[in-house]
């Protein structure tokens, strides 16, 4: 065999042999600096107001991922009045050494959430899903893009087939798209109103302006609250359309209109409603005696007919913490932070 033979027998050889040492240790390296951020994490916050604890780990995925598996991993976001903590036995993430910068995340066994609320009471909420998914995307900017999806939702308080949650940097740099659903959700009785307990669907789309508020938000630099503030006093606004509820047993509500907060941090607008199928659960249910939103409902229905299409209008209104229904108060908002 002469050189020339040996050569084209061992170059590919040589040249597979190189490009796998470079796999190597370039994904080394990435491992290694991911490595530290994980450990980061056990002493330091993972950005102003947020902290990730975890009990051990282990990373995988040579040569093109970065696969971390987490147990007893947790969460935890500060309020004005204690964290809120997210916990889950077992937590995963995915992301590539090379090409678009996107993340997967997944979540297993036992969760909870637990929160102090306003008068200083503790609660914890169990819960379990048939599975968890996520995924974040990143630009130069930070997060540019994150996606939720939780399906067979197990819960004390309600349980849903799946419920999604997605939000976006728009095209125009100017605005966030926000979309949220939940199908079939079943409520527990003490959640149970008037219209009863399961809800077909029930979905918000919308837009949020003055995007630049959570650009340090985005970016890891900013506690959620600044940035609430921040849109706040742009002033910033949710757009929505639609955001509709509809009910198995109950009227069907599809409404758009706009919402922000007023200067006590509580939420303000209008929301228009078009009403469908309230005639008929009135007809099913002659004896009930409802209060709050279904009472004013009835009572809209008792002054205003239905158009051809048998929608009744209902306009929603918050305004100076009172919520309305029309004319009739409804009850009072809170402070969101």
């Amino acid at each position: 065999m002469n050189y020339s033979s040996r050569f084209f027998l061992y170059a590919p050889l040589a040249l597979l042999l190189l490009i796998g040492a470079a796999c190597g240790v370039y994904w080394r390296q990435a491992a290694g600096k991911l490595e530290q951020r994980l450990d980061a994490l056990q002493t330091h916050e993972a950005m102003p107001g947020v902290t990730v604890r975890y009990g051990a780990r282990s990373i995988s995925g040579f040569p093109f991922n970065l696969d971390v598996v987490f147990s007893d991993f947790r969460v935890s976001v500060e309020t004005g009045h204690g964290p809120f903590v997210w916990r889950t036995e077992k937590f995963a993430l995915h992301a590539l050494t090379y090409g678009a910068d996107k993340t997967i995340f997944e979540a297993a066994g036992n969760q909870s959430f637990a929160w102090t609320d306003t008068d200083g009471h503790e609660h914890v909420l169990p819960f379990d899903t048939g599975s968890l998914h996520a995924s974040a995307i990143r630009n130069a900017g930070g997060l540019s893009r994150f996606d939720l999806e939780l399906i067979a939702f197990g819960s004390p308080a309600l349980t849903a087939a799946q419920i999604e949650f997605h939000v976006r940097h728009a095209a125009d740099g100017k605005s966030l798209d926000v979309f949220v659903s939940g199908n079939g959700v079943h409520l527990s009785p003490r959640l149970r109103g008037a219209f009863g307990d399961e809800l077909k669907l029930v979905k918000l789309q919308g837009s949020i302006s003055q995007a630049a508020a959570f650009d340090d938000l985005r970016g890891g630099k900013s506690d959620w609250r600044k940035a609430v503030e921040a849109w706040r006093n742009k002033p910033g606004r949710l757009r929505v359309e639609p955001l509709e509820f509809h009910w198995l047993n109950g009227p069907d509500l599809v409404g758009k209109g706009a919402l922000s907060l007023d200067d006590g941090r509580r939420p303000e607008g209008l929301i228009d409603f078009k009403v469908t199928g309230m005639p008929d659960w009135l007809a099913r249910n002659p004896q009930m005696e409802p209060d709050g939103f279904a009472a004013a409902l009835r009572d809209r229905a008792s002054k205003a007919g239905s158009d051809e299409g048998g929608r009744m209008g209902a306009v929603f209104g918050i305004q100076d913490s009172v919520m309305y229904l029309g004319d009739d108060p409804i009850g009072t908002a809170t402070p969101l932070y």
